[in-house]
Parts: C-alpha cells; structure tokens; sequence
C-alpha cells in the first residue's frame, strides 16, 4: 500500500504544479493589469509597478494554495475514476482510509507550508506591499513640483516656480511663488528649499532659505519687504488614492495574539483559515471526484468550483460578522469548518448507500 499512497502523492503533484502554474498566470496578469490602470493614473510610478505585482501575486497564491491542491486532487482522481483504476483499486481492498493516507502524505506538507506562509510570510508581503504604496504616493507627491514651468496649485490661488530639482524633488533651487492671502498678494523668493510631506496634516511643507517676502500691493503705503534666513509655508498635498492594506493585515501574527480584541482575533483566526481549509477541501474533494464510467473527466469541476466559492464566502462572512461582534469570539470563525466537515460526511454516506463508509462490508 505504500507504492499506492506514494503513486496518489506524485500524479496529485504533477497535477498541483499544472494548476499552480495556470492559477499564477491568471493571478500575475490580472494583478498586473489592476495595478498598470493605478500607474495610468498617476498613482503609482512605472519603476514600482513590477515589486508592487510581485508582492500582490504573491500574496494571493498563498489564498489560493488550498483551491489549487482541491483542484489537484479532483482531477487526479476523476481521471483514475474514468479510466477505472479507481475500481480497481477498491476491488484489490482499498478502503477510503487508506486513500486518505495516500493524500495526506502531500496534503500534510502542504497545510504545514500554508500555515507557515499565512503566519508569517503573508503580513511580511502586506507590510512590504504597504511601503511599495507609501514610496509610490511620495514620489507622486514630489513629482507634482516640476522644474522650469509654472505651476497652479490649491485651484489657482498658488502659482509657484522652480528652477530646478535636486534629491528626487525634495531639494529646490531659485524659487518663486504668488499666493493670495485674504485678498492681499504675497510673493516669496529664495535661494533653496526643501520640501517634506506632512501626511497627517495633508500639507506638503516648503521650508525656504535666504529669501525674501513681499506683502501688499506696490505703490501703497502698507507695502512691506522682509527678508529671512529660513521661513516655512505650507501648500496643499497632492490628491492621491489610498491603496494601502488595513493595518491588520500587515501585523504580525503574535501582535494580534497580544492585542487580543474582536478585529485582532478575526484576522488572526482568518490566516489559520487558510491551512485549515486546504485539509477539509482534501475530504470534500474524495467523494466530489467520483464520476460514474461513461461521466465526462471534469463533470465534477463545476460543482466543486462551487463549493469552494461557497466556503470562501462563508469564511469572509464569519470574519466580518467576528469583527463586528455579531458572533461571539468563543464562536469565533469555526463554524464554516463544521459545516463543510458535516458536508463531507454527508457525501461519503450517500456514496457509500447510506453506510457508514469505513465500516467493513461482509459477504453473505
């Protein structure tokens, strides 16, 4: 039986890198797609497109493990079923139990990846992707300031000039700017400047060196010329959208384990979801992937596909009903689990005639 469990093991691998493979295509072009209408826009610069569409795929082949090995397997076994080596099989005495172990020699390994990759690896990819989109707005924050032209900010009401950039736009050579102030103009000219963003104040930060202001309007009495060393004015940010991943999702797991509220656990409970799922979807996928002799190969993909959707859903739907408090946290996340668990057991009894399906069967 162990040549038996190590030839299920190799065809459902063979199978999973097959599907991996078409799954990443679908995901890296899609990803890339989403991601190059943000650099159309201006929201995102080109040179940060690629890190960005690398780090997004990436997390989204860690959601999609479990669907891809739940794939493996249906299509594993439904070709042993249509080429009646599954029959075989249970004529030389294969019980269900033993195929199970046949499984579990690459389905163990594999939850045990995807455990490690959502308890570790997927915040490390939130956190980083959040920097790759934090690094992208400030650039297009700073690219907003162009060197030899006029520029028109706050709806107008600012007109600024520079002569030229340094230090990827945050260091200014000979600057100018007009500003309207209550109705009386001011004018600012300087040698340098810097410029520094304020995010929390929604400001871009200009700090000018040896400069000068003009107030009011020339030839009235109340004119005044003042010239400064340092001086520091402050103009609207740049509208940019906010891409960014939630908080959570970016903490690490022992954070959220020590914050300990109702949102903390959810997340927490969401990423062991993950591996949990890749288990249950390999005792929903055995008695799914049974097809009679003259059944198409892939008659149970669609249903399957099905169900998966359904359990996803299910499982965001008990994440967000967990953050919201609706269902208490002894509750938690678990009860989609018990229900694809009860479906199972439901499926392997009725393929098995309303028998217990481990039970020994004896000849009369």
């Amino acid at each position: 039986m162990r040549i038996l469990a190590r030839y299920l093991a190799i065809e459902v691998l063979l199978s999973l890198l097959a599907v991996g493979f078409v799954l990443g295509l679908v995901i890296v072009g899609s990803t890339f797609v989403r991601l190059l209408g943000l650099s159309a826009s201006g929201a995102l610069p080109v040179e940060l497109l690629a890190s960005l569409v690398a780090v997004e795929s990436l997390k989204a082949m860690m959601l999609l493990l479990p669907v891809a090995l739940f794939l493996a397997i249906m299509l594993t076994l439904g070709r042993l079923y249509r080429d009646s080596e599954m029959t075989a099989m249970q004529a030389a005495g294969v019980s269900p139990r033993r195929l199970y172990g046949g499984l579990m020699l690459l389905g163990l390994p594999m939850a045990l990846m995807s455990l490690y990759l959502m308890l570790v690896a997927y915040p490390w990819a939130s956190q980083k992707s959040v920097v790759i989109q934090r690094e992208g707005q400030q650039r297009m924050d700073f690219a907003a300031v162009e060197s030899g032209r006029f520029m028109a900010l706050d709806g107008g009401r600012i007109v600024a000039f520079v002569a030229s950039l340094g230090d990827r736009g945050k260091r200014l050579q000979d600057i100018f700017v007009h500003a309207v102030d209550e109705g009386s103009p001011i004018v600012l000219s300087a040698r340098t400047g810097m410029l520094e963003i304020d995010r929390g104040k929604g400001l871009r930060v200009l700090k000018l060196e040896q400069g000068t202001r003009y107030d009011g309007k020339a030839g009235v009495a109340d004119y005044r010329i003042l010239r400064f060393e340092r001086y520091q004015a402050a103009m609207p940010l740049a509208a940019v959208s906010e891409n960014g991943a939630p908080r959570r999702i970016s903490m690490s797991t022992l954070s959220l384990w020590r914050q300990g509220g109702a949102a903390d656990l959810a997340e927490l409970e969401w990423r062991l979801a993950i591996p949990l799922s890749a288990l249950i979807l390999i005792l929903l996928a055995v008695p799914m992937s049974h097809v009679r002799p003259r059944q198409g190969r892939y008659g149970q993909l669609v249903f399957g596909m099905l169900l998966y959707v359904v359990y996803a859903n299910l499982i965001l739907i008990a994440k967000s009903w967990m953050e919201k408090g609706i269902v208490p946290i002894s509750i938690g996340m678990w009860w989609p689990h018990l229900l694809m668990l009860l479906l199972a057991a439901l499926l392997w009894w009725r393929q098995a005639g309303w028998r217990l399906p481990f039970a020994s069967r004896r000849l009369s």
